[in-house]
């Protein structure tokens, strides 16, 4: 943009989860892998802020003309969410392999997509959910901005196209902030901004004759394991179970007391 004729190119990155409505019950944690696990097996979905970037990107295309390109890094399963985004308004698809950020390196998982971006080239504006519904830790869209080097506005509300530049609305703890923003820029979206599309059956099958392009790590220059990796070295299961020992003694004091023998035993004081 900023005066340039090209048309408008969107980048939306996304992520595939297992789905967060499936029954708590299900879920346990493999310990000899540090991996999550469901019996039965969670269906595999976009995260849920995603889909909203998704359906964003969208708009814009159909708006203001241009092309939609959706990125994800993962195994090949991922490309089951990659299909279902190019059913929902994306016009190209992309896998970045697994390869290039294993462990649950966030700032790899950065490196990588950025490196994409940046094979791809020319692109405007990339959208992203402002967090992640499995882990919860909106590490990756302030860490892919800062590899871009390029300006980042979250969470968003509202995008719109205004002077060759974009006008959005972030939300603030009592309200929202009107920002300007130049592109090439990244915006983090909220599920305030839309209500994503249903793709009709047309659109999900045409989805699955769309070649999904699959770029290595040595296709974008990125080494494996060299991003200054994390390493998770032991996932576990929060124990939520509580217990309750009523003290009572005959006089206020006397509980007092009583109370504070207990949490010394206990080592709280």
């Amino acid at each position: 943009m900023n005066g340039a004729p090209r048309p408008l190119r969107i980048a939306v990155c996304i992520k595939q989860i297992p789905d967060p409505q499936a029954p708590a019950g299900s879920f346990y944690v493999d310990e000899a892998v540090n991996e999550p696990r469901w019996s039965p097996p969670a269906a595999q979905v976009i995260s849920t802020f995603d889909a909203h970037a998704i359906e964003a990107a969208a708009r814009l295309r159909e708006e203001h003309g241009g092309e939609v390109i959706v990125l994800s890094l993962g195994p090949p399963g991922v490309e089951v969410a990659l299909r279902r985004a190019l059913a929902a308004g994306a016009d190209e698809a992309v896998r970045i392999d697994e390869a290039a950020a294993r462990d649950g390196d966030r700032l790899a998982v950065a490196a990588a997509l950025a490196a994409a971006l940046r094979k791809l080239g020319g692109v405007d504006i990339v959208l992203c959910g402002r967090i992640a519904a499995d882990w919860d830790m909106g590490h990756v869209p302030g860490m892919l901005a800062e590899f871009l080097d390029t300006a980042i506005v979250l969470p968003v509300k509202a995008i719109r196209l205004e002077n060759n530049g974009l006008v959005v609305e972030r939300i603030t703890d009592d309200g929202y902030e009107v920002v300007a923003a130049e592109t090439p820029c990244l915006l983090g979206v909220s599920n305030e901004l839309n209500e994503p599309r249903y793709p009709t059956m047309r659109a999900v099958l045409d989805a699955q004759r769309k070649p999904v392009s699959v770029w290595t790590p040595a296709e974008l220059g990125v080494e494996p394991g060299t991003a200054r990796p994390v390493r998770l070295q032991r996932l576990s299961v929060l124990d939520l179970s509580r217990a309750c020992e009523l003290v009572e003694g005959a006089t206020p004091e006397d509980s007092g007391s009583l109370l504070a023998e207990l949490l010394h035993e206990e080592a709280l004081v």
